[in-house]
């Protein structure tokens, strides 16, 4: 809950964990995202901002040090999921997901595609349909990630997995006696 001793209510900070970095329209992406953000309450904190770490040596653990620090500043988290350098999200992202997962923090996903896993384009098997080129097994459910991300909520945009963590904190704002967030 976001509400302190004082009985304060204050905005819940959101780390935005994604990909986003590495492409061209990163800036207006993360504008975009914290614009909306801001729309539902939310403040969001996006790691490839604040002090750039500077190339040297243990540059890729100092990254992960600065990555870190803003998980740890944050309430939530809100993962981009797309297909990224092949069929599934990208590595990172997904470790950070998993990080406020395993800190019963809320935990959301945007996944702009719909498919099941089973039904998305990935190369398969010449002699097995749910089976990839590699000999893998390809999960056949009505989901579109393997089971570990039945723990995050998945949204179809990312203005969708704001609404979601702004009725979900909402939610505890009228249980404890508070009015809700209006969204304008």
């Amino acid at each position: 809950m976001f509400i302190d001793k004082n009985g304060v209510v204050r905005k819940p900070v959101v780390y935005l964990a994604d990909f986003e970095m590495f492409l061209p329209s990163c800036p207006e992406t993360v504008a975009y995202w914290k614009k909306t953000c801001e729309k539902y309450g939310l403040i969001g904190l996006f790691p490839g901002e604040g002090d750039p770490v500077k190339p040297g040596e243990n540059y890729w653990q100092r990254v992960f040090e600065h990555d870190y620090n803003y998980m740890k500043q944050s309430d939530m988290c809100i993962a981009q999921l797309d297909d990224w350098r092949g069929h599934e999200a990208d590595s990172g992202t997904c470790f950070e997901l998993g990080w406020f997962v395993a800190k019963h923090l809320p935990s959301y996903g945007f996944y702009t595609g719909k498919a099941p896993l089973i039904n998305r384009d990935i190369p398969r098997s010449k002699n097995l349909s749910n089976v990839d080129d590699h000999g893998y097994f390809i999960e056949d459910k009505e989901f579109p990630f393997e089971n570990m991300f039945t723990l995050v909520k998945i949204a179809e945009s990312f203005e969708a997995a704001c609404k979601m963590a702004r009725q979900d904190f909402d939610q505890e704002l009228i249980k404890a006696g508070y009015e809700a967030f209006k969204v304008e």
